[in-house]
């Protein structure tokens, strides 16, 4: 009852150029009030949620932008699958697929990290950032199946039916190696997001120039940049970068 009339108050405020944000989720306002507008802007009709970890950005979707379409997330890691499907069973537009996304099918080793939301099939490196000191380090490996964009795609448009897909992808360093698998499909495309790395944290992972210079190359333009993390001097991490598709400007 209460989510349902903090939704209509929400909805209310926005209607009228306004929002109302408690202090601890100012951080996150501007991202679900550009994300809301472009998504609504867009005809967006799914979200595919790459790198879901535990749900934390199909609860951002619908707690802050609102979002009612589907959401397709994308999680390979065993114990995490398990807790998403239990989630999911409340949300009936909550679809979980549990492998990763990559240039290839096949089979991957994922470095399971003590703070399992680092979790990557990159090699850690802490080097430059302190504040990940014995969270950003493999607890273990588990071996995972490693599907394409272009291979899936297909099979989930026609069992549920969306037509203008929004790509998140926060992949921990894996973001092209995704968008790779996609080539055939990025153009249908209409936005997308890419967790973009300033100061890397892990080995051999592209930085945020190679990645907006990647999906510019393929076709999009940014809509906003958003930040993530930053270490205690204040400088950027990472950042959230969102992006258009060119040809589907207005």
């Amino acid at each position: 009852m209460l989510k349902i009339v903090k939704d209509s108050v929400l909805r209310v405020s926005r209607s009228l150029g306004y929002d109302i944000v408690p202090l601890r989720e100012v951080k996150e306002r501007d991202f679900a009030l550009h994300l809301g507008e472009l998504l609504t802007q867009l005809e967006i009709d799914c979200v595919l949620d790459v790198g879901a970890n535990v749900g934390q950005y199909h609860d951002f979707l619908r707690n802050k932008v609102l979002f009612e379409g589907p959401i397709v997330s994308f999680e390979p890691v065993g114990r995490h699958v398990a807790l998403l499907k239990q989630r999911a069973a409340d949300d009936p537009h909550w679809h979980i697929e549990p492998y990763a996304l990559g240039a290839k099918e096949g089979n991957l080793d994922i470095n399971v990290m003590v703070s399992d939301q680092f979790s990557s099939f990159l090699e850690p490196d802490n080097s430059r950032v302190h504040e990940f000191d014995g969270l950003n380090v493999p607890s273990r490996t588990e071996t995972v199946a490693v599907k394409t964009i272009d291979s899936m795609l297909p099979e989930l448009r026609a069992r549920l039916g969306f037509k203008r897909p929004y790509l998140k992808l926060d992949t921990q360093g894996f973001d092209i190696e995704v968008l790779e698998g996609s080539l055939q499909s990025l153009s249908a495309v209409p936005a997308l997001q890419s967790e973009a790395s300033v100061i890397g944290i892990y080995k051999g992972m592209p930085g945020y120039v190679e990645t907006i210079r990647y999906l510019g190359d393929k076709g999009f333009d940014i809509t906003g940049l958003y930040p993530v993390s930053r270490d205690r001097s204040l400088r950027l991490i990472e950042f959230d970068c969102v992006m258009i598709n060119r040809s589907m400007a207005a």
